[in-house]
Order: C-alpha cells, then structure tokens, then sequence
C-alpha cells in the first residue's frame, strides 16, 4: 500500500496546509477499505468512528448518540456506509471536523449494494459523490486501486492570528463587544447572533461571558437544548477566567457566576440574572423564547442557521417579528467568516450541496394570488429530475418551520406513502403539502392498537384515533394525514394555503380514503384556518410538544360514511374531555386557544338551564354582596351559557372571567397575569364584569 500512504500523507499534508477538510470516498471491498481508513486516520490523534462496528481499539459513536457531539470538535472522521447511511448522524459528526481534517466515506461497489441504495435519495447521494469536492478511491480495469488528483496545493494558511479578547476573526470581535453591550448598555435590546457552524459563534459567547465577570461581579445563565451544546461556551469562559473546565457546567469566580439552566427548569423558576445566553435558540420552541424575551432584560439570543440538527433559517425568519413586536430596538449580528477552518471548505460545500442545508424558496418579486398558480400532485421522480425544484420546495419547508433535518429529505424522495402537492406559478413553487396515506389495518390489529398492545411503526393519525380515543374501526380505514403545509411569503393570506387543501382532499375523495387529519401545534394562528378547512378537533396534547412548546392539536375532517360512524362519537369525546380538563390539564393553556377551543365544545354540550336564584344571586355579588367562594358553580353555568350564546363572547374583560372561573387558576396567578395589586382588586372586577354583563343582557 505504499503508493497509497504516499497518497494519503500528501492528501493530509496539503489539508493542514490550507486548512481545509477533504473528503475522501473509499469504494471497495469491506476490510480493504477500512485498512485504508485506518492508514488515514494514523496522522490524526483525534478522531472518531461512526457506527456500531468500529475496529477494536478506535474511538467509535453509534449512530443513535451522534447528536451528543456538537460542538465538540475532531479532525478525522470515518463513516462505514456498508452498515447503511444514518443521514443525520453523519451530517452532525462532520460538523465537529476542523480544518486539516478529513472524512473518510466506506462506500460498498455496486455489486454489494443492496436494494436500499436504488431509492431516489441514495441514487441522489451517489451521484454527489461524483462532485469535484469529493476525492474517489476505486478499483481500476486491473484490479488495482485508482487514486484521484490530489487537489491543487492552495496557498499555505498561517496560524490565524489573536486579535482583541483572544478572538481569532474581526466578526468574533464584533460579536463579543454586541454581547458586552447588551449587559453594560440599555436594557431590553436584546442581540440575535446568527451564524454556520465554525464561526466562533459559541467561543465568542463564552469569551464574552468570561469578560464580563472579569469586570465585576455578575451572574449570568446559559441555556441551550442540551447540555452538551453549551459546552464550547464553558470551555471558552473558563480560558478568559483562568479556570480548569469540569463537567459541572457551573463556574464561580469573585462573585461572579455562570451557570447553565435547562429551558424548562429557566421558565418555571425565574432565577434572576444580569444576562441571559440562548444558544442553539433555533431549536426551543418559539413559545419558550418568547417568554425568555418577555422575562429576561438583558438576552443574547444565538443560533446556527444552516445547521445538522435542524436549520435555523426559519427561526431567523420568524423570530424577527416578534422581536419587533416585543423589543423593537433588537439588534442583530451575523458571523459569516470561518474560523475552525478556511474559507472555500470544500466538505462544508458538499454537505450543503448535498444535503441542502442552504435551500431557499424561489426568488419571488411580486405577491402571488390563489388564482395565478396551478396546483398538482408531483411525484419524488419529478424532484429529483429538477434539483431546482427539489431546492425551492425544500427551501419552503425550512423557512415555514423552525426545524427541517437531512432526513426530512429523505422522506420527500423516498417515502413510498408521501404524497407532495405543490401551487407553482410560472415553474416556481409558491405553496406545498406533504401527505402520509395511513391506516388500513385488519379489524384484529387495530383492536390491539386501540387497547396499547401494538405500536405499529408510523400511521400516526390512524394510531392516534383508536389508541387515545378508544375507536379501533378508524385504524382499520384508510386516511391521510398532512405532515406540512407551507406558502411562500409573497403568497401569504391570498388564498393558497386553503386551495392546496381543498386540491388534497379532492384527491382523498378520489382515492377512497376515508378521512383526512393533521396534528399541529395549537395556536391563535393556526387554529382560524384549519378550522376554515372544515377540520375538526379531536384531541389535545396534555404535554406539550418538544418541538413547537404548544398543546398539539388533533383535527380530522371525515369523508366517508364510515368515518362519520366514529366522527360524532369522537368530537363528543373531545368536548366532555376538555370541558372537565380546563381547570386541570389546561388551567394555564393560552387564552387565544383556550376561547376558541372551549366555545366550541360548549356547542357540543347540553348545558343544564339557569335557575331564577342564580341571576338573584349574580346581581347580589355584582353590587358587593356574596363572595367569589360562595359563587364559583352559578358563576360558571352563567358564564358558559354566555359563551355559548355568544353574548359574552366579545365583553371586555372576558379573559380574566375565562381564567379564573372556567380555568381555576389561583388568585396568585390572575394577579401577575393581569396585572392586579392583589386579590380584593381582581375580585371587583369579576363584580364588575358580571354587573355590566347583566346590564347589557338582563335576564
């Protein structure tokens, strides 16, 4: 193999050299290959084996754990595909490579590929492994290996030089001084650092913290998804400290504090701080990060935008306007410049190529209108022949949600039950649906569903229905359930969204299926317009999703007679079911969803009449007499036989009824709520409230 060492010792030679990562793709018999990759990895001391069957003696991380390491670095990285293609594990190891680095890809021949490598993603990755970033190592005509070019010689890269703060680029500077003034200027001017990976975005957070306890004493708290992620920001605030960093992700030093505290455990206790770093902010719910906003002063929000564990592009997108809304003297700062290695990295080209990390929808100039598009069903054979479009529909998806992954497109070319609708005006594509066809189980296997013996893998409407609702016969129908609907920008509120739907169960109705249903995060502004859809609520999440921080909300809209056999049985259900859980489960659910929800649900209910005494009594009570206490259960019906009429529906003030009386929450929590001084001014407003309702609709 000596013609080979000399190969790879140039290739690692002219890596370091530039400060480049290379990757390197050895196709060929299982041992040969991993003998090669062994040879590679020997000119590293830090490297790393992706899989379950690393050679003894090797650093090795499954596949299950490989999103543990971000933010942690390595230089060498081997990925066996003969075990098969874990997207999103390699797609986060190869984020931890720095420059210098390789990543070496065992590629089985065609031969001893199996049936997996000829789906339409697989046949998309093999054909990007023929990209110039890639350097190919394969047999040749007579059975010896064929070597590639090495690439040119680029200039040599000099060790990059420290700056001010130890900071190694002029934008980490920046960054750390944007960080400094948001704790030593005004306050509620919040900052939003945005940048790829490998811009020192999480170094200059911890340099910066480590600067500002350095001045005097301050307390200041991390919070990231995981623990893990804000380990880069420990690691750096401890080096300006002059401190060893340990695991305890706690450092302490004259007076000064910093300390990393979970998301939920943050929102739940309040601890107080004088500065507030959100890292890796794309993926907390966006509810969460609006209440950091609201109840922190001094914040630094920062996040990777095209990044592997879901991309932050429409986290940048979205959370702009509710910076704007709550903070409208926010301020931004964006690190382009790679510093963990040089730019024109040929592996982070590739990984975005490939991945399409940096997808964006078509560049549309002016609005568009339901009636200038075509809508259509496409097939995965359709996107992969038009990367353009397989690009701008994947784009769509990224900016309409916070978290779009590698393997999101992996299902878009290779789920054999996705259906994909698309609005395209002038070949672009404006507007999308995403559809799993479900269900269809035999009446013995739907029965063990419904009563939790069997979790079949995916069919989740379909499981949903029979296993939390107790109605087996809906597993045994066939339905769609719709994963994503997103609408490009210019083509918001004009009717699009509505058309493509309309579009899907046209399509439903002609392919027999028997309902359809979506699971979405419960909102005042989702709600309206499934609602508009004729999509119906049937269950709602008593735990909050991870990934949006709401309630999910089940809706279904039937289609056939044999689903309308269960569907009034299930919305009943849902009705007698929230209407018990609003002073429990859903105490503290969102006004602008807890209306909504429980108005209709009283529609469903058959509310015992109001007797005569108990409009005496409310009159008593809205002129000082009687107590709240003595009044909750004749509050109550009055209440919900007004929101049922509509008639209080719109009274001022009905937010505060709603969530003391029909929700229960403590006097503690309507006062910091609403803003009340205590118990005796909440209390007088509910007299008020009653008296004015009682004056306006007298009995």
């Amino acid at each position: 193999m000596s013609e080979l060492s000399r190969f790879i010792s140039d290739l690692v030679s002219r890596a370091k050299q530039s400060r480049h990562r290379y990757l390197l793709c050895i196709e060929s018999e299982h041992s040969w290959g991993i003998n090669a990759a062994l040879l590679a990895q020997a000119h590293y001391s830090d490297s790393l084996w992706l899989g379950d069957d690393a050679p003894q003696n090797v650093p090795s991380v499954s596949t299950k754990k490989a999103q543990a390491w971000l933010g942690q670095d390595s230089d060498f990285l081997t990925v066996d595909l003969h075990q098969g293609l874990a997207i999103e594990a390699m797609a986060a190891l190869a984020g931890t490579i720095r420059g210098g680095g390789l990543m070496v890809l065992l590629l089985p021949g065609p031969r001893d590929r199996s049936g997996d490598w000829q789906s339409p993603f697989m046949q998309r990755f093999l054909s990007q492994l023929s990209s110039h970033h890639v350097l190919t190592i394969k047999p040749g005509r007579d059975g010896k290996m064929c070597l590639p070019l090495l690439p040119e010689a680029p200039p040599a890269v000099n060790d990059i030089a420290e700056r001010r703060y130890g900071c190694l680029s002029d934008e980490q500077v920046d960054a750390v001084e944007a960080i400094r003034r948001v704790v030593t200027g005004h306050r509620r001017r919040p900052l939003v650092i945005t940048a790829d990976r490998g811009r020192g975005k999480s170094s200059a957070l911890g340099i910066a913290a480590g600067i500002l306890m350095k001045e005097k004493p301050r307390k200041i708290l991390v919070t990231a998804p995981r623990q893990c992620n804000a380990q880069t920001v420990f690691r750096h605030a401890a080096n300006i400290l002059g401190l060893a960093a340990d695991s305890s992700y706690q450092l302490e030093q004259d007076g000064s504090q910093l300390c990393f505290v979970a998301p939920d455990t943050l929102l739940a206790e309040r601890p107080p701080a004088d500065l507030l770093i959100v890292d890796e902010a794309a993926a907390i719910p966006a509810p969460l990060l609006q209440k950091m906003l609201s109840g922190y002063s001094r914040v630094v929000f920062a996040s990777t935008i095209h990044g592997y564990e879901g991309t932050g592009r429409g986290f940048a997108i979205k959370f702009t306007s509710v910076l704007d809304a709550m903070t409208p003297q926010w301020r931004a700062c964006s690190m382009t410049s790679p510093i963990r290695w040089a730019a024109g990295d040929p592996m982070e080209r590739w990984l975005f190529e490939t991945l399409l990390l940096d997808a964006e929808p078509a560049f549309i100039a002016e609005p568009v209108s339901a009636a200038d598009v075509q809508y259509q069903r496409i097939s995965p054979l359709w996107l992969a022949e038009r990367p353009d479009s397989l690009s701008q529909l994947f784009g769509l998806l990224v900016n309409a949600h916070y978290q779009t992954s590698p393997s999101d497109l992996k299902q878009l070319l290779d789920d054999p039950d996705l259906a994909i609708f698309v609005a395209i005006k002038d070949e672009l594509i404006v507007g999308c649906v995403l559809l799993s066809r479900e269900g269809g189980f035999s009446a013995e296997l739907a029965q063990a569903i419904c009563l939790g013996q069997r979790r079949p893998r995916g069919h989740l409407l379909a499981q949903s229905v029979a296993a939390h609702l107790g109605l087996s016969e809906a597993a045994s129908q066939h339905c769609g359930r719709i994963l994503r609907i997103a609408v490009h920008d210019n083509a918001r509120n004009m009717g699009i969204g509505s058309a493509l739907l309309a579009q899907v169960q046209g399509w439903a109705v002609h392919h027999q299926l028997d309902f359809l249903g979506t699971s979405f995060a419960a909102s005042s502004e989702l709600l309206p317009f499934w609602h508009s859809a004729g999509y119906v609520p049937i269950r709602l999440g008593i735990v909050k999703d991870g990934a949006s921080g709401c309630h999910s909300l089940l809706s279904v809209l039937p289609l056939s007679d044999a689903s309308r056999s269960w569907f009034d049985t299930a919305t009943s259900s849902f009705s007698l079911s929230f209407l018990a859980q609003a002073c429990e489960q859903f105490r503290l659910l969102d006004r602008a969803v807890f209306l909504p929800l429980y108005s209709y649900c009283l529609m469903q209910a058959e509310l015992p009449q109001i007797p005569d005494m108990v409009y005496r009594q409310l009159l008593h009570f809205s002129l000082g007499g009687l107590g709240y206490d003595l009044l909750v259960g004749q509050l109550s019906l009055w209440l919900q036989h007004g929101l049922k009429s509509g008639e209080l529906m719109d009274q001022n003030g009905i937010e505060v009824m709603l969530a003391k009386v029909i929700q229960r929450q403590s006097w503690t929590e309507i006062q910091a709520q609403f803003g009340f001084t205590g118990r005796k001014q909440a209390e007088l407003f509910l007299r008020h409230f009653v008296g004015n309702a009682l004056q306006n609709h007298p009995y």
